[in-house]
């Protein structure tokens, strides 16, 4: 992670997606302790009041996935007073904006980080009801796209949190059965809202 609080400098024509990844995070968020030796507390270098006006494309991404997750007061930390439903209403319209304006740039230099998901999820969050529905599809198939069966690699997460989802969604729900045919555990892994979106759509 680069330190928030150090001048990172904007250099596109010497990136590749894994320093538009530090970027990323370096624009803002959350400092957990030992990071910026600020701890639990917001670090920002973009102006999420005026966000329009920042002075490139990842600080504007990175300010508005921010004010949807600080709006919703994820892990627990109070909604500015500013964030009203009208401020967020007017940014996210802005946000769609950018998205349709840039989508190109951003698959290219985001497709390979956690970025693209964390933009699709603030529509999920905050989007329309189709918008809802639709990002929801999308990041079903997405996903199914990534699968290789030539590699297992393809197929497991290093990520700590969802292995341990993995394996507690497969303790609670497929060792509790008492007929474990193929058919018993397919019924319990299609009882998904990943799922359902998928059988539903037309």
């Amino acid at each position: 992670m680069k330190e928030r609080n150090k001048h990172m400098p904007f250099e596109p024509e010497k990136w590749d997606s894994s320093k538009y990844d530090l970027y990323m995070d370096w624009c803002g968020g959350v400092s957990y302790s030992g990071s910026d030796d600020i701890p639990n507390k917001f670090v920002d270098n973009f102006d999420m009041q005026n966000l329009k006006n920042e002075d490139n494309l990842y600080k504007k991404l990175k300010g508005y996935i921010c004010m949807c997750r600080r709006y919703l007061e994820y892990q627990g930390y109070p909604r500015p007073e500013f964030l009203t439903e009208e401020f967020v209403e007017e940014n996210m319209n802005d946000f769609r904006e950018l998205l349709k304006d840039n989508v190109d740039e951003i698959l290219i230099n985001l497709s390979m980080t956690k970025w693209l998901y964390s933009i699709i999820i603030c529509f999920i969050d905050l989007g329309t009801e189709e918008e809802k529905t639709k990002c929801k599809l999308l990041v079903s198939l997405m996903q199914l796209n990534r699968i290789n069966l030539n590699r297992s690699r393809t197929l497991y997460s290093e990520d700590e949190v969802t292995q341990q989802s993995d394996k507690d969604f497969l303790v609670n729900n497929i060792i509790s059965l008492e007929d474990k045919s193929f058919e018993n555990v397919i019924s319990v892994l299609m009882d998904n809202d990943m799922v359902k979106v998928l059988k539903n759509y037309e």
